[in-house]
């Protein structure tokens, strides 16, 4: 790979649409330089009763994959990695919404799996400071929540249908939360001390939640401070912590996932983390291309 080629990576989620553009330097360094989020929730057709995306919101998604194509094309990228996720693994019309975009922008979308995705958590860094045999990486988004854990001996690998999107649509079931129970029950639970959260979700959460300026935030600072926003409004909460609506909207639903998951971990404390799951689709490209030494600076603003 050349200095200086640009690798754009898109994730195509069930709240939102993220790009992510990283410029490869010499030594197998990849730099974040550029970031965008589109404000589209594919989730709210996709797990509504008949299950579909619908026109408008086509037209819409599809507006949107001509811009980053145009973005990623002016900047000269090589290489356009995209990946679908919870919404579009739900939606019954998936692959004709995937088809149309690939015939009007020349985007691909491979659709994962949620273990798939949660595969992908495996190349979330902690810092140093963490133990990783000690660390559960949690990534919740608007449709399911994705897990990773790795020791000596085992991988630990789930996803769950429980989102953000479907808890405030209501349409989460019983089922999924007890999935949830069932399935963090397969942890050691002494042996996890940090719940590494991914995603912009996991760093609103510690930003809003987290005690004062605190890095983390521990299930009573969780508790204390869904006490104290009750009754805000979802404009208070957008102006005071400068927050778009449609992310404002998701944290009271966010914070109950993730009390859900502390709960069950009585010794862990929720971090967060820069990384997104577009990094995890460009490292695994790259890993499949041969540049498995390859490491990624995330230094660009967030969107």
């Amino acid at each position: 790979m050349k200095n200086n080629q640009r690798i754009v990576s898109i994730d195509c989620g069930s709240n939102s649409i993220k790009y992510r553009q990283y410029r490869w330097q010499k030594s197998n360094i990849l730099v974040l330089e550029d970031t965008k989020r589109l404000k589209i929730r594919l989730g709210s057709g996709a797990f509504s009763r008949d299950g579909l995306i619908a026109n408008d919101v086509l037209s819409t998604i599809v507006g949107g994959f001509k811009k980053l194509s145009k973005r990623a094309r002016s900047n000269s990228a090589s290489i356009v990695r995209a990946v679908g996720t919870s919404a579009l693994r739900s939606a019954g019309n998936a692959k004709e919404v995937c088809e149309i975009i690939r015939r009007d922008t020349g985007i691909e979308i491979t659709v994962l799996s949620g273990n798939e995705e949660a595969r992908l958590l495996q190349y979330v860094r902690p810092k140093k400071n963490f133990k990783k045999k000690k660390c559960l990486v949690v990534d919740i988004g608007g449709g399911s929540t994705e897990f990773y854990h790795a020791d000596a001996d085992n991988e630990f690998i789930r996803s769950v249908d429980l989102g953000a999107v479907r808890v405030m649509e209501n349409r989460d079931k019983a089922s999924d939360w007890s999935c949830l129970k069932s399935m963090l029950a397969e942890l050691n639970h002494d042996s996890i001390e940090t719940v590494l959260g991914v995603g912009a979700n996991a760093r609103i959460a510690v930003r809003i939640f987290g005690a004062g300026n605190a890095s983390s935030a521990s299930l009573a600072d969780l508790k204390n401070a869904e006490a104290n926003l009750a009754g805000v409004s979802v404009e208070e909460l957008s102006g005071a912590f400068s927050l778009s609506i449609d992310r404002a909207e998701l944290v009271p639903h966010v914070i109950k996932i993730w009390m859900a998951i502390l709960d069950r971990l009585p010794l862990a404390n929720l971090h967060a983390s820069k990384w997104n799951l577009c990094d995890g689709v460009i490292q695994q490209w790259l890993i499949d291309n041969n540049f498995p030494t390859c490491q990624i600076l995330l230094d660009a603003p967030m969107e």
